[in-house]
């Protein structure tokens, strides 16, 4: 009778939705949703919340939805690997095209869809666990839909959600409204949205996600160092060169880019899951921050690399990194020059300049062949001063963390392992090309398209203490790093990231 009662508890555990945060109490209603309507717009209109508001914010960006899968479900089989699982990650735009992206399933089993697109969409439609960034919660702009649920329900799949950001913009919160001429510029679908806010739907929550087929133990929040302050920097009207940058009229006073007047920061979800294998696992979802220098996204990641020292578990860390190697928040000229004047290197370089019968072409040569240099590519080499790189820091600390049982993070590349012609550092877990990686965003310029590769998976396997020697175990090693660039191109563009995928032996592969 007691076996029996101990059991009924376990399974209404694994079935049932729990939370992060115990000493908070949830209800099926609230569902992990702390703050109203009216909260959010009282939050909007303060720089820093106080008492009873402050405590409900507080609860919000720290306590995570935890829901399990329905059912269970198996390792994955191939003969090279044996037994293994796929772990996806992908920057899913907020989830505007949520639907497209439930389709994926459909469509791998459509006999008109091609032979290419089909191997994709199969590939990904098989992940056992998927890393989402950029994912709304109850925001108009994405129908206040829940989009990971949306998403692991089809998937069938339990997911962790956590808030990075509440959303506050005053015109989508409904507290402002556009005058007749800005109306114009407005795209219908965004108009008819702004003029009919749902407040009882309204709960303005930006985050990440993990979607797992299998049970999740455990999950926590850590948050990040912050690197850009959205409140304040979002208060501000746009600089004229901010406005060149965003692009046109109609782009600023789309749905998509309202001003992004938010409070919160940049985080990660610590996830322990168990393989049916009985195997643990913990699975690392982050997001670092874009609106800054290269130099604070490392102190980002190099605080939350100190919080999982102590993990034994293998290990997957997965994300959008942001390595553009720049800063893309609001600018204007003081600010541009304050950045130069703040940068040694900078400094170094014109006194370099001043000294040497170097000209305006030849520096604008070093320039260009820096750029191909890192063309796609943010870990290439950093050679201060000529041909810097500052991203390149962030793959040194990958290279160079050690976990507190001597292990390290996977940066092998050998050609069985791979999944394409270019090998090279990480070629393993994320896909290279024959120059550099295959990049996962894209973004329109004057002079043509940039080419990013953004989105990261990382792996600790189970014994690998030197993390390049490739005569080491292989057991949860990363394997066939890819990037599904087709799935994201087929159905018209789902996001303004490319998936990728990486499969983990458990264990020893075939060679």
């Amino acid at each position: 009778m007691i076996k029996k009662f101990i059991f009924t508890i376990l399974l209404l555990t694994l079935v049932m939705p729990c939370y992060a945060l115990t000493n908070h109490k949830q209800t099926e209603k609230n569902q992990g949703i702390f703050l109203n309507y009216n909260d959010l717009v009282q939050l909007s209109q303060t720089v820093k919340p106080e008492g009873e508001l402050l405590e409900k914010f507080d609860k919000q960006l720290n306590t995570l939805l935890i829901v399990q899968p329905n059912e269970s479900s198996q390792l994955l089989y191939s003969p090279s690997l044996h037994e293994f699982f796929r772990v996806a990650s992908w920057n899913i735009e907020r989830g505007f095209n949520v639907d497209r992206i439930n389709e994926i399933i459909k469509y791998s089993k459509d006999i008109t869809t091609s032979d290419d697109l089909k191997e994709q969409l199969t590939v990904f439609s098989e992940a056992s666990i998927i890393v989402l960034n950029e994912v709304d919660l109850g925001i108009p702009r994405t129908n206040y839909e829940n989009i990971a649920k949306k998403i692991a329900d089809v998937f069938k799949m339990g997911y962790v959600f956590g808030t990075e950001f509440i959303e506050l913009d005053p015109y989508q919160l409904g507290v402002k409204k556009f005058t007749d001429q800005e109306r114009i510029f407005l795209e219908p679908q965004a108009l008819e949205q702004l003029d009919n806010i749902k407040k009882d739907k309204y709960h303005g929550l930006h985050g990440t996600a993990i979607l797992s087929k299998y049970p999740i133990l455990n999950a926590k929040i850590i948050r990040l160092p912050d690197c850009y302050n959205w409140y304040l920097e979002e208060s501000n009207k746009l600089s004229a060169i901010e406005l060149i940058r965003r692009g046109t009229a109609k782009t600023i006073f789309s749905e998509k880019i309202l001003s992004e007047l938010r409070h919160g920061g940049r985080m990660a979800i610590v996830a322990d899951l168990m393989l049916p294998n009985n195997q643990k696992i913990t699975v690392v979802a982050t997001h670092l921050e874009n609106r800054c220098l290269p130099k604070c996204r490392l102190e980002q990641f190099q605080f939350l690399l100190n919080r999982l020292r102590n993990i034994k578990n293998p290990l997957i860390l997965a994300g959008d990194l942001n390595t553009t190697g720049t800063d893309v928040s609001p600018t204007s000229v003081k600010k541009e020059v304050l950045k130069k004047v703040k940068d040694p290197e900078f400094i170094a370089k014109q006194a370099i300049l001043s000294l040497t019968p170097v000209t305006f072409v030849q520096n604008v040569v070093l320039g260009t062949v820096n750029k191909v240099r890192q063309f796609k590519d943010p870990t290439i080499r950093h050679i201060p001063i000529v041909f810097p790189n500052k991203e390149r820091e962030i793959f040194d600390l990958i290279k160079e963390f050690r976990f507190n049982d001597g292990n390290a993070f996977d940066i092998r590349s050998t050609s069985e392992r791979s999944s394409n012609v270019g090998h090279g550092l990480f070629s393993n877990s994320n896909e290279r090309e024959l120059k550099g990686f295959k990049a996962t965003f894209e973004l329109e310029r004057h002079f043509g398209i940039a080419k990013y590769k953004l989105d990261w998976i990382f792996v600790k396997p189970s014994n690998l203490k030197n993390p390049n020697d490739k005569n080491s175990s292989y057991t949860y090693a990363p394997h066939f790093g890819r990037t599904l660039n087709l799935i994201n191109r087929s159905f018209g563009k789902i996001s303004d990231h490319d998936p990728i995928i990486v499969d983990i032996p458990v264990s020893e592969p075939k060679n």
